[in-house]
């Protein structure tokens, strides 16, 4: 007799799920039954995205690049020696970073370039953000910008959601950390970007910064040299080869005393304000509030008072309502226009600053592509390009800059006339070269020679 093993009970036709086969189909079961891919991938964690590792191309290979580039576009002149200094982790800024992997969430320390170590006082905060009392805090924490001052001295910027109290209370306690067992730092404000992003002092241009002072002053002083800049503003995130950048300049350009100087794009105008004792009368020129702010107080740290800032942006309206002025146009000018990296000079700026005559122009740009468009166009308007200056600012972090001094063509090596650049603040245009096709206008005398009979005649 059949005996049915309950072990193994009979399917009824309401619960009959089939095999599964190598395709991921199944046969004798119901439509139900079957999973979708979205429901599947629903219930799967999420998966943990790989951190973008960009690649810092060695000092040599920027050289590399750099001679190439040269060869290629074309550039006159020849490569000075390579300006640059050796990093030191205490002149740079640090950075305490929160990182997004997927669904966790991690700090991670920022280093300013590859093969630093980290600082003590990095690592001293670091161990107390990682403490069970500030896990509220550091849920809500974006980043710690470690703003160094040039002489071992740091800036804190804290980005911080703090939205209850609990957060509040946490930041409160990390300040009071700070100011006991941090002494190297002299100021410490929390930051709020609109919109909400992460702020770097690079690429703060077109968003609001407020901050808000938790203990120190709202200006950092930059090294030993008696001028500061307001803590929102930008610097190289290594600042050993800048500090020395006025001096550098100095020499590429050998000033008299009654020269002027016009910085544009000044940032907190450290280098125009260095200059100053050298020169007759200084500008300064930038857009941005804080730049305002850090110029104006470096005015007043001067022995000097022949310098001035203006807030405008680099148009060709403002250079021509500058020069326009008697007292401004005359002189022995020159022009140092520091671009970022996504900057640009238009040709409109280009013909303004050619036709108010400067004596110098300096371009520093980082942009290989700006930098051979602009070095066309002002050797068309009349400027040659003197020397080359590589800048090697920053480092271990991939980045490099030139600086070009660009001078009047007093001998037309351009093609232009320099007997009649004198007369106007214009510069004189080449003349234009008769045509193939006109030159068949032109008359031509020839004598004929006579044939031996006619002379025999």
């Amino acid at each position: 007799m059949y005996k049915q093993n309950n072990r193994f009970p009979r399917r009824t036709e309401g619960n009959r799920i089939g095999k599964p086969l190598t395709g991921g189909k199944f046969h004798a079961s119901r439509k139900s039954d079957v999973h979708k891919d979205d429901e599947q991938n629903a219930k799967r964690p999420a998966k943990a995205e790989k951190p973008v590792v960009r690649k810092i191309i060695s000092f040599d290979d920027i050289k590399a690049q750099v001679s190439a580039w040269m060869e290629n576009d074309r550039i006159p002149g020849k490569l000075q020696a390579w300006f640059t200094a050796d990093a030191t982790p205490e002149n740079s800024d640090w950075r305490i970073l929160k990182e997004y992997h997927g669904a966790q969430e991690n700090l991670a320390i920022e280093a300013p370039s590859h093969d630093m170590k980290p600082l003590e006082l990095v690592k001293r905060v670091m161990e107390q953000l990682h403490k069970d009392h500030l896990r509220i805090f550091k849920k809500a924490l974006r980043q710690i910008w470690f703003r160094a001052t040039g002489d071992g001295r740091f800036a804190l910027l804290i980005q911080v959601d703090v939205k209850g109290k609990f957060s509040a209370h946490g930041y409160k306690t990390f300040i009071d950390f700070l100011e006991r067992n941090c002494p190297e730092v002299i100021s410490c404000h929390q930051i709020q970007c609109l919109p909400d992003r992460l702020f770097d002092p690079a690429e703060a241009q077109g968003m609001k910064v407020v901050a808000k002072s938790a203990f120190g002053s709202d200006f950092m002083p930059i090294a030993g040299s008696g001028f500061c800049m307001h803590v929102l503003d930008w610097t190289p995130r290594i600042k050993d080869a800048w500090l020395k950048l006025p001096v550098r300049i100095k020499d590429a350009i050998h000033p008299n005393r009654d020269d002027r100087f016009f910085e544009f794009c000044s940032g907190s105008s450290y280098v125009s304000a260095t200059l100053a004792p050298l020169f007759k009368q200084v500008e300064a020129l930038d857009c941005r509030e804080v730049a305002m702010q850090s110029s104006r107080q470096n005015i007043k740290n001067l022995t000097t008072s022949n310098m001035r800032f203006h807030r405008s942006h680099l148009d060709a309206n403002f250079i021509s309502k500058f020069f326009s002025k008697s007292d401004n146009a005359e002189g022995r000018w020159t022009y140092y226009i520091n671009l970022n990296a996504n900057d640009t000079l238009t040709s409109e700026i280009i013909l303004t600053i050619a036709g108010s005559r400067p004596e110098r122009i300096l371009l520093q740009t980082g942009n290989l592509e700006t930098a051979s468009k602009a070095i066309k166009s002002f050797r068309n308007e009349g400027y040659m390009l003197r020397k080359n200056i590589p800048l090697y600012l920053e480092p271990g972090r991939g980045t490099f800059e030139i600086l070009f001094l660009f001078v009047p063509d007093r001998v037309g090596i351009l093609g232009q006339n320099p007997a009649l650049a004198h007369h106007s603040r214009n510069i004189q245009r080449p003349k234009e070269r008769p045509m193939r096709s006109n030159s068949s206008e032109i008359p031509h005398f020839v004598q004929k020679t006579p044939s031996f009979k006619q002379r025999k005649d």
